[in-house]
């Protein structure tokens, strides 16, 4: 019986060597999680009239192949795109966009194929919730993750709803100066000596500092993505009452054309309460670029053919334009004039400069013209018994009955861990715990090989009975 207890032996601490070995050799994988060998005896059946207390086993087998799922280290890399999942869970991925089978890994280095999509070393797609429109994800959707083109189109000033839904444009915050003493008209005789009077404000070739206190630049942009030059002029009315804390704004593009007709009429009037907070309905109003004149006091229509040109705002499109100007944070406070805010939802083309990914998993790209955008957030996915996967390589599992169907869900909920983007995580392999095991395996191996041998002398010695 000697020689099957120590083939049995044999057999087992041979194959948890090859569980050490396969441990050390992958101590430097990415998300590699080492796994230990369980062993249990082995007895033969009782035979009636044997007693328990007098069995003797028959050897040793190798009961499982356990992997450890601990936590690994975290190490930074410069790839943006690296991701290190800190806590539980498991990346998603599929073999192309249309085959839906899913393989999980703890393995987050990713980088981007030739059509955007975020793929791993093997060509595997990672997948999570995808976004169609830039600001929000959709969770009623698994598909592979993509950043896009590497490129954004234009978009022109009053088309989206950034500042208001329905109705874009641009934000102003201005502070105009209480203490100015300079008004128009100025009243005869006025209230106060130290007022002095503006002149009338003319568009036309009159035109000069003098017609108004302050003005404000802005630059608002085109159908084609073209950068225009947006300016107000404020005029302060009266120097006397109520008419003392009332200002016209006249607006210009590009210093060329004034919006409204001829003669110019304000843009807008803005009146303001004793303490110099705004009290006025026309804080908000929507600017009609099809009128404006220019110096001349010739009509041109921005947004149509004019001069020869292309129209500059174009007015066709969905959604509807709708270009207003908002001055509701407009204050006359005894402060210095200042411009405190510009804020416009128009922009050039830009190309991708920046690729980042948080740790809630959302995927955001930033722009050469200063927007970015949300392109879809990482799902991670959890299994009831995570020993139950099977293991197909490269750092990737599948779903087994054992291992039950997955959960899916957004990074740091649950128990899912959060996500660490430019970095990931290192093998969880103990290399000292691994040779000590690797000597242990050994010995074991070397004293079943001597049971062997002792069982074989043993032999021997009842052969050579004579």
């Amino acid at each position: 019986m000697a020689f099957q207890q120590g083939l049995s032996g044999l057999n087992t601490y041979g194959r948890a060597l090859d569980v050490v070995s396969n441990n050390i050799a992958n101590a430097s994988t990415v998300g590699f999680k080492p796994s230990e060998a369980h062993f249990g005896d082995i007895y033969a059946g009782a035979l009636n009239g044997i007693s328990s207390s007098t069995q003797v086993g028959i050897g040793v087998n190798l009961l499982a192949v356990q992997q450890i799922f601990t936590q690994g280290n975290v190490s930074t890399t410069n790839n943006p795109l690296d991701v290190a999942i800190n806590g539980g869970g498991f990346f998603r991925l599929q073999k192309d966009t249309v085959d839906q089978t899913g393989y999980y890994t703890r393995n987050g280095q990713f980088h981007m194929n030739e059509e955007g999509y975020i793929v791993n070393s093997n060509g595997g797609y990672l997948t999570g919730y995808v976004s169609n429109n830039g600001v929000s994800v959709n969770y009623a959707t698994i598909a592979p993750l993509s950043v896009g083109s590497g490129s954004i189109p234009s978009a022109q000033t009053g088309w989206r709803t950034r500042l208001n839904a329905g109705e874009g444009g641009m934000e102003l915050g201005v502070n105009l100066d209480s203490r100015d003493k300079r008004c128009s008209p100025l009243p005869t005789p006025p209230t106060d000596p130290d007022w002095q009077s503006l002149q009338e404000f003319k568009w036309d070739s009159t035109f000069n500092s003098n017609m108004y206190n302050w003005s404000t630049s802005a630059t608002v942009f085109d159908q084609t993505g073209a950068s225009h030059v947006l300016t107000n002029y404020y005029v302060r009315q009266s120097d006397t009452g109520a008419e003392s804390r009332a200002w016209d704004v006249y607006t210009v593009i590009d210093n060329q054309y004034l919006v409204g007709g001829a003669p110019p009429t304000p843009t807008t009037s803005l009146l303001f309460n004793l303490d110099g907070t705004l009290n006025t309905s026309n804080a908000r109003i929507p600017l009609d670029l099809s009128v404006t004149v220019d110096s001349s006091g010739t009509l041109v229509n921005l947004t149509s053919d004019n001069v020869g040109q292309k129209p500059w705002f174009s007015q066709t499109g969905t959604p509807a334009y709708a270009f207003h100007l908002d001055m509701s944070k407009t204050t006359q406070f005894g402060l210095t004039f200042n411009q405190d805010s510009a804020i416009q939802d128009g922009y050039t083309a830009g190309s991708m400069t920046k690729l980042s990914i948080d740790n809630q998993g959302n995927v955001l790209v930033g722009y050469s013209n200063g927007e970015s955008r949300l392109m879809g957030q990482i799902l991670l996915a959890e299994f009831k018994n995570p020993n139950g996967l099977q293991n197909v390589g490269n750092n990737m599992w599948i779903e087994t009955r054992d291992s039950g169907q997955p959960t899916m869900g957004v990074p740091n909920s649950g128990t899912r861990g959060a996500l660490q983007g430019g970095a990931v995580e290192d093998s969880n392999t103990d290399l000292t715990k691994e040779l000590v095991n690797m000597i242990i395996m050994q010995r074991n191996y070397q004293a079943n090989a001597k049971t062997i041998q002792t069982q074989d002398q043993i032999m021997q010695t009842l052969v050579n009975l004579r």
